[in-house]
């Protein structure tokens, strides 16, 4: 199949040119197929009328039978070989608008899927581009044998008896009125059942997810009220629609197929009068039903246009969507290549880690970030140096995790400036950028690959020996032997083999084996035990050494020594400096301590709890306990 680039919007258009030889030869050999499957009633009507001849010429009559049977069989080889080269043609756009979305998703800033389901875009990724497949690999060929058979049929009756022709024409206006009752609005119906079906992929996905909490309430999709009334309102509009088409439809149908009520009846009345021969007779009733018949597969086919129409929409939804940087991203083109495994990804040649590269400060000024209506940065402006521990403080919903995320490019702010290194963060080309970063978030994604290929994906270079390394400083080599296949042992979709714990301290290994200049630490230990979040801080430790590190910190006892804390409340910045400044001067980091210190000595006893006396607000005493290296937090 030619290579030619993916340009949007789409069209069925665009489309065919994508796989222009394959498909334009089943478009060829469809219109073969079609006319070939007429040529036998003719040689049925030629062999009629040798056997009503006064002296028949059966030598002839066999000549005649052996050649219908010829025409049968090349007809059922130009059919074949239309469908093989119509599903080529369609599997090679399938692939390659895949591949093309793929890589889209990837460029796009995390802004692009808040406000879609991930029910939505699989649906897009796999039903839409399915049922475009299902349209050039199966509609496409039909389609045109059923625009092509009445053609000829017309023609070859036409030719032998034009009143007889008028007549098998007469059901067709009538058939056109019925046909526009039945479609009428239908657009409109396959959009509200597009919807429909989006909803359902939702809340599916939202089931399946969730289904752990479902269960444990006892319930089940019944009691999930979402997807309940999802499944109800798809049902109730399902019943709706066949009400108010049926009718329609079965007239059309019916009238599609009925001219040989009138052809049968006019052409024995004809014949009788002696004005039409008897193997024009038999032509007539073998040939006729193929003049209208065939339209109802066209309609069929038409009827559904407008659920492809809206699929290529949002196809061309995800290609048309912006990248992150327009100057620097990749355009949605495709190559003839399969999708990349994670395997393959794991080759040397996609290395991209800078060596002995500097460790670069990260600037904010007056950032400003939405999702939505909703204003989750309001001028935020501070500075994370080069070579320093800068952790980010404060309530949920305050801006931490958001602002970790702007520095990845994960998000797109509104306004404001975001430097790193001296350099406006939408000016770095993406896979320098990112190859500058070692992150780990709270939620940790594993691919569907052995614990090796997972680590190596930091570093696809790195020995066996360095992947070991990572893991023993992550605390995660003990669990990793302890696997059936140790680190060739796979884990199952998104890491299902492994515990929460477990997963992070793979996330944290993999940041470790990255070894990047730029550290992006969301509460890295937030989901270990006590001993393995003691052994991980001392590792992380070592990691932060010479590198710019943003911390985003929970448990305040773990960024008591950074070189700077900076306080986020509401979305700006309540205050920023090392750790005994904060507790002079900024009220809201003397909150979140107290409130630190006073969680830490919560305890389920009652009268414990009753008679300790109300904790004190930080002092001096009290500072001067905290920076002491005799506290142990």
């Amino acid at each position: 199949m030619a290579s030619h680039p993916i340009k949007t919007p789409l069209s069925f258009g665009s489309l065919l040119r994508l796989a222009a030889w394959p498909l334009g030869g089943a478009i060829i050999t469809a219109i073969g197929s079609a006319a070939l499957s007429i040529a036998p009633l003719w040689f049925i009507y030629r062999i009629a009328v040798e056997l009503f001849a006064p002296q028949p010429d059966m030598a002839a009559v066999w000549q005649l039978a052996l050649g219908a049977l010829g025409l049968l069989f090349l007809r059922w080889a130009l059919m074949v070989g239309s469908h093989v080269l119509a599903h080529i043609g369609a599997f090679g756009i399938q692939h390659r608008l895949r591949l093309a979305m793929a890589r889209r998703l990837g460029e796009v800033p995390l802004s692009f899927f808040s406000g879609r389901g991930s029910g939505s875009l699989r649906r897009t990724l796999t039903d839409d581009v399915s049922g475009l497949e299902g349209f050039f690999a199966h509609m496409l060929p039909d389609m045109v044998a059923a625009a092509t058979v009445p053609l000829i049929a017309a023609a070859v009756l036409f030719a032998a008896d034009w009143r007889l022709a008028c007549a098998a024409m007469v059901p067709l206006p009538l058939a056109l009125v019925a046909q526009w009752w039945w479609m009428h609005g239908m657009g409109e119906r396959m959009r509200e059942w597009g919807e429909l079906q989006k909803r359902i992929a939702n809340q599916v996905g939202e089931y399946v997810r969730g289904v752990h909490v479902v269960k444990s309430f006892g319930l089940d999709a019944r009691s999930f009220g979402e997807l309940a009334r999802a499944v109800h309102g798809a049902v109730a509009w399902v019943v709706g629609y066949a009400k108010s088409t049926s009718g329609g439809w079965v007239l059309f149908s019916a009238l599609l197929t009925s001219n040989l009520a009138v052809v049968a009846p006019l052409g024995a009345w004809l014949h009788l009068r002696g004005s039409l021969d008897l193997p024009t007779y038999v032509l007539f009733l073998l040939v006729a039903p193929s003049v209208l018949a065939p339209l109802l597969r066209l309609m069929f086919a038409l009827s559904e246009q407008a659920q492809r129409v809206q699929a290529l929409g949002r196809i061309n939804a995800v290609l048309a969507a912006a990248p992150m940087n327009a100057a620097d991203a990749t355009p949605a083109t495709e190559t003839a290549s399969a999708p990349p495994t994670l395997s393959a990804l794991l080759t040397p040649a996609a290395e991209k880690r800078p060596a002995g590269d500097s460790s670069p400060a990260i600037e904010f000024g007056e950032i400003r970030h939405r999702y939505g209506e909703t204003l989750a940065l309001d001028g935020v402006s501070f500075r994370a140096e080069a070579g320093q521990l800068t952790a980010l403080v404060g309530a949920s919903g305050s801006g931490k995790s958001t602002l970790v995320k702007l520095v990845a490019r994960l998000y797109e702010f509104e306004s404001g400036s975001l430097r790193v290194g001296g350099r406006d963060v939408r000016q770095w080309p993406l896979d320098e950028l990112l190859a500058r970063l070692g992150i780990v978030f709270q939620e940790v994604f594993l691919f569907d690959g052995t614990v090796r290929e997972n680590l190596a994906l930091a570093r696809p270079d790195a020995s066996d020996t360095q992947i070991e390394a990572a893991a023993r400083a992550a605390c995660a080599h003990d669990f990793i032997t302890a696997l059936p296949q140790g680190y060739d042992t796979p884990l199952g979709e998104r890491g299902a083999r492994l515990s929460g714990g477990e997963r992070q301290r793979i996330s944290i290994a993999r940041a470790l084996l990255k070894d990047a200049p730029i550290l992006l630490l969301d509460e890295a230990t937030a989901s270990v035990d006590a001993e393995s979040e003691a052994q991980i801080q001392q590792a992380l430790d070592k990691l932060c050494q010479g590198r710019t590190v943003l911390m985003i910190a929970h448990r305040l006892h773990s960024v008591m020594h950074a070189d700077r804390i900076v306080v986020m409340e509401a979305g700006r910045v309540a205050g920023q400096g090392r750790h005994d400044e904060l507790l002079k001067n900024c009220a809201s980091y003397q909150r979140l301590w107290r409130d630190h210190e006073e969680a830490r000595d919560w305890s389920l006893s009652v009268s414990t709890a009753s008679s300790r006396p109300p904790p004190k607000p930080p002092g001096p005493a009290t500072t001067a306990a905290a920076q002491g290296k005799e506290v142990q937090p």
